[in-house]
């Protein structure tokens, strides 16, 4: 097998597009750190590799990818030279449809995406059946790109199969990375001047390795010198037990943050989409976290127009959302995944109607946001979080709470802030 540095004459130019959710731009991360030597260039401009890592979340970033890989196609059509590589989850369940776009020169799928630079050399390959994938693919990730945070991905795969996700369908069944991995990961990322680390994962609570859980994850993070915050991504609610929460909140470096996929405020429509727990649970838990931390930040995602969801059924989930003290909604409308049950059930709801109760919702998050300010104002924790940018004697942050904020004082990019609530300015 060549080296990349033997089969070009020249420095090599490699641009990638990551679409979708942390974990893939971990991925991306970790699939740039197997080149030698190349050089970064915007995925508008000429270059050698062209690299898209899709998704296939929605009709919408369904196409994104295809728009990305006709951009690439475009440069290869100037240059035959050029390679065009595709992966990441719209490459695993349409690869056939990719393949028919044009001379796309690698489709890989999920489980490979960390050798894409060692296929470019020759390195053998045939397309895997994610769901024969059984073990967590693993390499060390040293940088980030440009993200000031480090998003570090920990679990893969997901074995809930809700009758609306095609994601388990793209990255198979449950794998979790060794425990040491993950320490000896984190303790790079800080090694290499991150002091902030998302934690992530398709289905983050599902991670364990023997009798190591999430909670033992944030315990040894917990013990890294110069790492100062912990950020947990997305977790079910069902996951989110009231014993790994209070074992969490025992350490100060975990953000008070907690994003929680609801998907609906109705307790039939919960059912209908096949999720794992009721409003009650949800509710009892964010009572819970908010008798634990009395400012956390908690978000939702919920997703609108669902196939059977009536009016009566908004309204519900509206009524639900609108009586908890959240702080934010990340709001979605429901799109067909060929494959999944929902796409062939009864009673699709319009996309006008979607439409409807996306703004609806949309707007009680804004109100909610807002609110929320307002109780940290009250409260007045101390808020960190790394800073971003600078602007005019002003850093931006995202805090460890959720919400971005300008603080008066040029810090540099990278340093973390600790401040009250009551000295930062929330951009809302």
């Amino acid at each position: 097998m060549q080296k990349l540095s033997q089969i070009y004459s020249k420095k090599i130019k490699l641009a990638i597009a990551t679409l979708g959710c942390k974990t893939n731009f971990y991925d991306s991360a970790s699939i740039i750190q197997g080149f030698e030597d190349v050089e970064l260039v915007d995925f508008k401009d000429d270059a050698d590799i062209y690299i898209i890592n899709s998704c296939t979340v929605t009709n919408r970033t369904d196409y994104k990818s295809r728009n990305l890989i006709r951009k690439a196609l475009a440069k290869k059509e100037l240059n035959p030279d050029v390679k065009v590589v595709v992966t990441g989850c719209f490459a695993q369940r349409s690869r056939d449809d990719i393949a028919r776009m044009g001379d796309i020169d690698f489709i890989i799928d999920n489980q490979a995406k960390l050798d894409i630079a060692e296929i470019i050399s020759g390195k053998e390959y045939d397309f895997c059946d994610i769901m024969e994938a059984d073990s967590f693919a693993f390499k060390p990730v040293r940088n980030m790109l440009d993200h000031t945070r480090a998003f570090q991905k920990i679990q893969d795969g997901c074995d809930f199969y809700c009758k609306y996700c095609a994601v388990p369908y793209a990255r198979g069944h449950s794998r979790s990375a060794k425990f040491e991995d993950v320490v000896t990961q984190a303790q790079i990322f800080v090694d290499q001047g991150f002091r902030e680390i998302v934690l992530g994962g398709v289905n983050l609570g599902l991670y364990h390795d023997g009798d190591k859980g999430l909670g033992e994850v944030v315990a040894a993070m917990s013990e890294i010198d110069g790492l100062d915050l912990i950020r947990i991504s997305s977790i079910e609610p069902q996951l989110l037990s009231e014993e790994l929460l209070h074992n969490l909140v025992k350490y100060p470096k975990l953000c008070p943050h907690f994003h929680i996929p609801l998907q609906s405020g109705n307790d039939t429509i919960l059912n209908l989409m096949g999720r794992h727990y009721d409003t009650a649970l949800v509710r009892k838990l964010v009572d819970e976290i908010l008798r634990l931390i009395p400012h956390a930040a908690i978000g939702f995602d919920v997703i609108c127009g669902f196939p059977g969801e009536s009016e009566e059924h908004f309204e519900d989930t509206y009524n639900f959302l609108e009586s908890l003290p959240i702080s934010y909604l990340h709001v979605f409308a429901y799109s067909p995944r060929k494959g999944t049950p929902a796409a062939s059930m009864q009673q699709q709801v319009s996309n006008q109607e979607k439409s409807r109760r996306s703004s609806i919702l949309t707007a009680l998050s804004e109100q909610k946001k807002k609110t929320y300010v307002d109780h940290l104002y009250a409260l007045n924790p101390i808020l960190r979080g790394v800073i971003e940018n600078i602007d005019n004697d002003q850093s931006d942050s995202l805090s460890d709470h959720y919400l971005r904020v300008k603080i008066d004082a040029s810090l540099p990019r990278g340093a973390v802030f600790e401040l009250p609530a009551s000295e930062c300015h929330f951009v809302l």
